[in-house]
């Protein structure tokens, strides 16, 4: 049986509900945060930032009248910049990590210090952080947590600007003096490193360094889709964390790639094994924005 009841009082503070939730489960809103969500390592920012300084954000107030792809002049310093949505962003972001953005699945990209129409802050490493959608959208305005975007900023600042520093800090990032140490209590700061590079990570204290390990592919090279992998090693990981959460085989995969273009291919074994097989492509074109083609280039070599 369902309950009704008519509230005529104040509205919760959704912020506010959601940390109570954390708390009584014994976790924090910034804790579980920082749990699943990434930074580029300090090497690879400081090779390249910004990644495309010739890049700019949208912005009305900034560029009025300047449509995507158009060129405008940053009032900053009177460079011509070329104006863009979130694209080269998320590039950049490819392009220092080696990963595939997760189409899809909560993830996206924040800019940590705010300011995407600087091209000095567009497309910066230590501007970026790859968040779940639910706690990116705790760092803006809106519906901002406050002690949350101070330690994501924090967590910025320590990485990339206080001991050996991947650029000269810019006018309005500073140090936010927060003790993110003593709230994180002992949980890592989460980098997102490159398959088979082995890779340290000083402390800002002590001077010592830590391993990296955590789950990658190796960079593309070309476009998005170029060239044909000989290994299943070699595919892209999000290609094959999805086929071992689906439990799915190589070839009926490829038999599903096939089957939806409409090509010949070596019959599935059942009905369901070839619905099962066709879902799991599906889920992976929604995630990694391949199409089938793409897809069946990818695959033609672990199956010929």
């Amino acid at each position: 049986m369902l309950y009704l009841q008519i509230h005529q009082g104040d509205l919760s503070h959704p912020v506010g509900v959601l940390e109570e939730y954390f708390l009584k489960a014994g976790m924090s809103v910034i804790r579980a945060a920082f749990a699943h969500s990434y930074f580029i390592h300090p090497d690879d920012v400081r090779k390249r930032t910004p990644y495309f300084a010739e890049r700019a954000r949208l912005s009305r107030t900034h560029y009025p009248g300047a449509a995507k792809g158009q060129r405008a002049i940053w009032e900053g310093d009177g460079r011509e910049v070329i104006v863009d949505d979130n694209q080269h962003a998320q590039l950049a972001w490819e392009r220092y990590t080696g990963r595939w953005l997760l189409r899809g699945t909560g993830y996206s990209i924040r800019h940590i210090w705010g300011r995407p129409w600087d091209p000095d802050y567009f497309t910066a490493g230590w501007n970026l952080c790859y968040m779940p959608f639910w706690a990116g959208m705790l760092t803006e305005r809106q519906h901002l947590h406050e002690e949350l975007e101070l330690a994501i900023r924090q967590a910025s600042w320590d990485l990339y600007f206080r001991t050996d520093p991947v650029c000269p800090p810019p006018v309005e990032v500073d140090d936010p003096g927060f003790d993110l140490g003593s709230l994180l209590g002992g949980q890592p700061i989460l980098i997102l490193g490159r398959e088979g590079v082995p890779q340290t990570l000083g402390s800002p204290d002590d001077g010592s360094a830590t391993s990296l390990s955590v789950p990658t592919r190796t960079i593309r090279t070309g476009g998005r889709n170029s060239g044909h992998v000989a290994s299943s090693g070699d595919m892209p990981g999000p290609i094959r964390a999805i086929k071992s959460q689906t439990h799915q085989s190589w070839s009926n995969i490829w038999r599903a790639v096939r089957e939806l273009q409409g090509l010949d291919h070596q019959p599935f074994v059942t009905a369901n094994v070839e619905n099962s097989s066709k879902s799991c492509v599906r889920r992976i074109q929604r995630e990694t924005g391949l199409t089938l083609p793409q897809l069946e280039a990818h695959l033609r070599q672990l199956v010929e």
